[in-house]
C-alpha cells in the first residue's frame, strides 16, 4: 500500500518540465548568464538547497538550473506583486505564513525530504533588508530532522534584473553553487535552539563566501542607527499649537524606524492597497484627517489580519513598540483633524556610513527600489 504524505514529491511534474525548458530557453537570451560550481550538484536523495534572496529572479534561477524538480518553499503571508504571484501559481510553491508557526508548511517540507526530495529554502526569510538581516532556523531544524544535508548557492545580479530584461538591457546574472554542508547533527550536550541557530548562520555565511567582494549584500549596514520623530501642531496660518501631553507619541524612536523604512510601508500601499501613501511622503503637506486614515488602515490590518507583519521583520520588542507609536499617531491624528489644526511628522534616521567618520541626517523618506 503506498504510504500517504501531506504532499507528493515529484509533483505538477508536466507543468514544471514545461516551465524549466521554457527558461533554458527563454533566459540566455533575456540575460547575460554565468553559472559555476556545477559539480558540486549531488546526484540527488534528500537536499535542502539554500540561497541568498534580494530579488525576483534567484527563484527562478534555482528552479532552472537545478538538475533537478525543486520544490519550493513561498511566503503566503502578504500578496505579491502581480508577476511573481503569476510565476508562483505557474510553477506551485509550499506556501508558507511566516512569524507564525506553520505546522502544515513544516510537515509538507518534511514529507518532501522524508521521499528523497529536493526542498529550496531562502535562509534570511525575506528581502524587505538584504544583507542585514538574521537568518532563520528552519533550514536547520528541517535538516536536523530529515538528516538532509545543504548546498548554498549564491546568485549575484539579481536585484532589478527582472526589470532590465523587460526593457531590453540583458542583464547580467551570476549563480554560483558551493559546496555541501553535512545535515545538522545535535552535538551532545549542546543547546539545540543555540545550534540551529548558529547552523542557519553557517549555511548563510557559506552563500555570502561565494559572493563577489563587491556585491552590494556584503556592504556592512550603517553604524551606530538612531531614530527620532519630531512633531509640530500649527493653526492654518502657521502658529504653534500647544497639544496635550496625553496625546505625545511617546514610542517615537520605534515609529520613526517604521516610517523610515519604504519597503515595509510598500507592503501597505503596494502589495495591500491600503490607502497608507500619505505615510510615505511626510514631508509633503498633509492633512491630518489623511495621517489618520493612512495609520487606521495599517492597525486595522494588523490587529485584524495579519499581527505577525511586524514581528517577524523586526522582532517581537520592536514590532510592538511601532504598533504603540502608530496608536498614539493616530490618537494624535484624529484630535488635530477635530481642532481643524495642521499635523506635521517628521521621521529623523541618524546613522554614520560604515565606511565613513561623519553622521548623516536623513529626513526626507526614502523611496523603495524595485527589487524585481
Amino acid at each position: 500500500m503506498k504510504e500517504e504524505h501531506a504532499i507528493d514529491y515529484p509533483r505538477r511534474r508536466v507543468p514544471r518540465a514545461l516551465l524549466r525548458l521554457a527558461g533554458r530557453v527563454i533566459l540566455p537570451l533575456a540575460f547575460r548568464l554565468r553559472i559555476s560550481g556545477q559539480e558540486n550538484f549531488p546526484q540527488g536523495g534528500s537536499l535542502i538547497v539554500v540561497g541568498n534572496h534580494r530579488a525576483a529572479m534567484e527563484a527562478v534561477l534555482m528552479a532552472v538550473y537545478t538538475p533537478w524538480q525543486v520544490e519550493m518553499l513561498g511566503a503566503a503571508d502578504i500578496p505579491h506583486e502581480r508577476i511573481t504571484q503569476f510565476m508562483a501559481s505557474a510553477y506551485g510553491l509550499i506556501p508558507v505564513q511566516r512569524g507564525s508557526f506553520d505546522r502544515t508548511a513544516l510537515i509538507q517540507s518534511l514529507d518532501v525530504l522524508k521521499q528523497g526530495g529536493v526542498l529550496a529554502i531562502f535562509p534570511e526569510g525575506g528581502v524587505w533588508n538584504a544583507g542585514r538581516m538574521r537568518a532563520h532556523t528552519g533550514v536547520a531544524w528541517l535538516s536536523y530532522r530529515a538528516k538532509a544535508p545543504v548546498l548554498p548557492i549564491a546568485f549575484s545580479g539579481t536585484m532589478g534584473a527582472l526589470g532590465n530584461a523587460m526593457r531590453l538591457k540583458r542583464p547580467r546574472l551570476t549563480m554560483r553553487v558551493g559546496e555541501l554542508i553535512p545535515a545538522a547533527h545535535l552535538p551532545e550536550g549542546q543547546s539545540r535552539k543555540a545550534y540551529l541557530q548558529a547552523f542557519a548562520e553557517r549555511a548563510v555565511e557559506a552563500i555570502e563566501a561565494l559572493l563577489p567582494p563587491d556585491d552590494i549584500v556584503h556592504q556592512p549596514g550603517p553604524v551606530d542607527e538612531r531614530f527620532q520623530l519630531h512633531v509640530a501642531v500649527t493653526t492654518e496660518d502657521g502658529t504653534k499649537h500647544d497639544y496635550p501631553d496625553a496625546l505625545s507619541v511617546r514610542h517615537a524612536a520605534a515609529l520613526a524606524e517604521l516610517l523610515h523604512r519604504p519597503a515595509i510601508l510598500k507592503i501597505f500601499t503596494s502589495n495591500l492597497n491600503l490607502p497608507t501613501r500619505p505615510l510615505q511622503r511626510l514631508e509633503q503637506e498633509t492633512a491630518p484627517a489623511e495621517i489618520a486614515q493612512a495609520t487606521q488602515s495599517i492597525l486595522d490590518y494588523l490587529q485584524q489580519e495579519n499581527p505577525y507583519l511586524l514581528t517577524y521583520r523586526f522582532g517581537p520588542e520592536k514590532a510592538e513598540a511601532m504598533q504603540l507609536g502608530l496608536e498614539e499617531l493616530l490618537a494624535l491624528a484624529r484630535w488635530a483633524s477635530n481642532a481643524e489644526l495642521q499635523l506635521k511628522v517628521t521621521p529623523i534616521r541618524r546613522y554614520t556610513p560604515a565606511e565613513g567618520d561623519e553622521e548623516l541626517v536623513q529626513v526626507r523618506q526614502g523611496s523603495f527600489t524595485s527589487w524585481m
